[in-house]
């Protein structure tokens, strides 16, 4: 991303960003869209890999959810898919979400 789109995206009032470290070291992120709307959308989530496997998401997830929460929206929502980790969908059903719709889509090589 150029430097002045980044600059953009970071000063956006509907961004928030949750960081995970760990002695100084970035290992995970949650990027939520929407912030201080009705209605947030969980953009990204994921962890570096060296941190997989530490139970390290699931405290992540938690904490950014936690904090969306606190500020009041009527929904948040995230959309998954096969490019995510195997264990994805089953990590956010477990924590609360639902599933809305599965969708088969393909697009070209």
């Amino acid at each position: 991303m150029p430097r002045n789109e980044l600059s953009t995206f970071l000063r956006s009032r509907s961004t928030a960003l949750y960081i995970l470290r760990h002695d100084g070291q970035a290992l995970g992120l949650c990027e939520f869209d929407g912030f201080g709307e009705r209605e947030v959308e969980l953009k990204h989530f994921g962890l570096i890999p060296a941190a997989q496997g530490r139970r390290l998401g699931p405290y992540l997830l938690d904490w950014s959810l936690r904090a969306m929460w606190s500020d009041g929206p009527d929904r948040i929502w995230l959309h998954t898919d096969t490019n995510d980790h195997p264990k994805a969908k089953s990590t956010y059903e477990r924590i609360g979400f639902k599933s809305y719709a599965e969708v088969w889509e393909e697009f070209p090589d």
